[in-house]
C-alpha cells in the first residue's frame, strides 16, 4: 500500500548549550512518516543560510520530498534558543523567520493534490502569511485526504480563531494532558475529559480524538467509543519528537485499514520507543514500519 503524506509548518534548529538539532513538529512528523513507509513532502520555508542548507540535506537524507520549502532570502532559518536554568530548561521561539513566510510554490502543488494524509498544527500558523498557506493548501486537498491536526500548542502562538479553524478541518484531533487545559481555555466544555472530548468531537464533526497520557497511554473517542490503552514502561531519555511519532504511527496505521485500538497501541510502542533515544528522529526499528 503506498500512502502519500504531507505535513506543514515550522522547521527549525532547536540550539541547545550543547549543540543543535532539527526540530519542528511537521518536519519531524515528516521523517517518522517515511521510516513507518509512506512517502512524505514537507511545506515550509528556509533562509539562504548554513542552517536552511543544512535542514534541506537533513531531510532529503531522510528521504522526505523538500520541493516544498522554498529558501527565503530576507529571513533566517527558524531557532529556538534553549536555555537551562539550574537544569530546567527555558524556550524563546524566534519570530520573523522564513517559516512565518510560508507559501506554496508550483513544484509542491502535485504532491498536496495526491496526498492521503495531511498533519498540522497551531504553531505554523503564528504569521498571518503562513496561516493563509494553510488555508490555501486544504482546498488543493482530495475530498478524501485524512487531515490530521496534532494541535501542539506553544507559548502564546494561537487564538480562537486559529483553535477552532483546525477542530472544523480536522478528521483526527491528536493533543496531549498537557495541552487539553489550554484546549478547554479556547473552547469550553464538560469538565470530565472523557465527557469533554464527545463534546468537542460532536461539536467540531471529528471522527475520532486521540488523548495522550504520556506513560499512562491515551484515550481514543471516535462515534460514541471510548476507550484507554495502556502505556509501555521504558526508561525515557528524551520525549522530544516522541509525540510526533505518535501521531504519524496512529495515523498511517488507521491508513492501512486497522481498528482503532490496533492504531493506538502501535502508536503508544512507537512513541515510547522515541522516548528512549536522544533524539526527536531516531531510526525506528524496521518492525515498526507499517506499509511496505
Amino acid at each position: 500500500m503506498n500512502v502519500n503524506a504531507v505535513s506543514v509548518g515550522e522547521l527549525l534548529f532547536d540550539v541547545f548549550p550543547y549543540g543543535e538539532r532539527l526540530g519542528g513538529a511537521p518536519a519531524n512528523f515528516a521523517i517518522h512518516a517515511v521510516a513507518l513507509g509512506a512517502r512524505s513532502h514537507l511545506v515550509s520555508a528556509v533562509g539562504s543560510d548554513g542552517r536552511g542548507l543544512e535542514a534541506l540535506q537533513m531531510l532529503d537524507q531522510a528521504g522526505v520530498g523538500v520541493t516544498g520549502i522554498p529558501r527565503v532570502d530576507s529571513k533566517q532559518t527558524g531557532v529556538v534558543l534553549v536555555e537551562l536554568i539550574e537544569g530546567q530548561p527555558t524556550y524563546e521561539i524566534v519570530e520573523d523567520v522564513a517559516w512565518d513566510d510560508i507559501d506554496i510554490v508550483p513544484e509542491v502543488v502535485s504532491e498536496i493534490a495526491a496526498a492521503d494524509l495531511l498533519c498540522w498544527g497551531t504553531l505554523g500558523q503564528r504569521s498571518c502569511r503562513s496561516r493563509k498557506t494553510h488555508r490555501q493548501l486544504f482546498d488543493l486537498l482530495s475530498k478524501d485526504c485524512l487531515k490530521v491536526c496534532d494541535i501542539n500548542f506553544r507559548m502564546r502562538y494561537h487564538s480562537v480563531e486559529v483553535v477552532e479553524d483546525c477542530l472544523r478541518r480536522a478528521d483526527l484531533l491528536k493533543l496531549n494532558d498537557k495541552e487539553i487545559p489550554i484546549l478547554r481555555a479556547y473552547v469550553d466544555g464538560y469538565s470530565d475529559d472523557r465527557d469533554y472530548l464527545r463534546e468537542i468531537r460532536h461539536r467540531f464533526r471529528i471522527d475520532t480524538i486521540v488523548l495522550t497520557l504520556g506513560a499512562e497511554g491515551c484515550r481514543v473517542s471516535s462515534q460514541d467509543i471510548d476507550f484507554k490503552v495502556p502505556g509501555n514502561k521504558v526508561d525515557v531519555v528524551n520525549t522530544v519528537g516522541s509525540g510526533d511519532a505518535f501521531t504519524a504511527a496512529f495515523a498511517l496505521k488507521l491508513l492501512s485499514g486497522a481498528d482503532l485500538r490496533s492504531c493506538a497501541e502501535h502508536a503508544n510502542q512507537v512513541g515510547a520507543f522515541v522516548a528512549t533515544q536522544d533524539s526527536g528522529t531516531p531510526s525506528l526499528p524496521v518492525g515498526y514500519r507499517i506499509l511496505s
